[in-house]
């Protein structure tokens, strides 16, 4: 594995183990927030909304890193580039990763073959 892949399945690791252990009291003498209000353990889902928001973060950076490359990116044609950037656009998340599938992955097959 790689080292970017190690430390992100720690931190995802670390971060719902701290919110299982916040919900549950384990931090502190009377539970979580939501005890009070009578809803034990509820804490549990509330602190899953960090992991949610670190998934977010991690696929908007993707679809940027995407439509940066399509921008970049030289291709044969200049229609070629204008429909990539409207797939982009438009499709969003499924759009990066039809291009990245596509465009990106065949790329690097082909800059292989020429070595």
């Amino acid at each position: 594995m790689k080292k970017f892949q190690k430390i992100t399945i720690i931190a995802i690791f670390f971060i719902i183990a701290s919110s299982i252990a916040s919900a549950f009291g384990y931090f502190r003498k009377n539970y979580d927030a939501f005890d009070v209000m009578g809803m034990h353990g509820f804490g549990l889902f509330a602190g899953f909304g960090l992991a949610v928001l670190a998934a977010v973060a991690f696929l908007f950076i993707f679809w940027l890193w995407m439509i940066v490359d399509c921008l970049k990116r030289e291709f044969k044609r200049d229609i070629d580039k204008v429909v990539w950037v409207l797939v982009l656009v438009f499709l969003h998340l499924l759009g990066a990763v039809i291009y990245y599938f596509v465009v990106k992955i065949s790329d690097k097959k082909e800059t292989k073959k020429k070595k």
